[in-house]
């Protein structure tokens, strides 16, 4: 499946941003086609994602989420072509006990560019803030499902 990754982050003083900047690239990643018994997918393509935690004064936090993603693949077996091209933006607050964890599915819609039906990857973004105001993200559980 395709690979996690991880970052980290310390907190500074209130009102100042952390930001991390990562780019998930995915060489030629073979996966089954849920669409289509019997195929697979060649997969490829980039997930940037951009994290900004922001303490708000108050031993609380503002996280932002923003992802573009860029993939495509063919299918192996009938040459079928996927594309996806998305940007999603998400956000959530913390309260003031620590460790803080969030969890949160983001769904990637890959179009057919044939007869076949479209699939979803989705991917789970897990971030914890722990007591020495570090964050740490991990990106992982993929796996998809057919979208006819």
């Amino acid at each position: 499946m395709l690979a996690a990754w991880a970052a980290g982050l310390t907190a500074s003083p209130a009102l100042a941003a952390n930001v991390v900047n990562v780019t998930i690239h995915t060489p030629a990643q073979v996966e089954i086609n849920p669409c289509f018994p019997g195929d697979v997918v060649n997969l490829n393509g980039d997930i940037h994602i951009v994290i900004t935690t922001t303490a708000n004064g108050r031993d609380d936090y503002r996280v932002k989420h923003h992802m573009n993603t860029h993939l495509s693949g063919a299918s192996i077996t009938t040459g079928t072509k996927y594309v996806n091209n998305e940007t999603k933006n998400d956000q959530w607050s913390t309260g003031p006990s620590s460790p803080v964890v969030h969890n949160e599915t983001y769904d990637f819609l890959l179009v057919s560019q044939g007869r076949t039906p479209n699939y979803v990857l989705h991917m789970t973004l897990h971030e914890t803030i722990d007591d020495g105001n570090v964050t740490e993200a991990t990106a992982d559980r993929w796996s998809m499902n057919c979208r006819g």
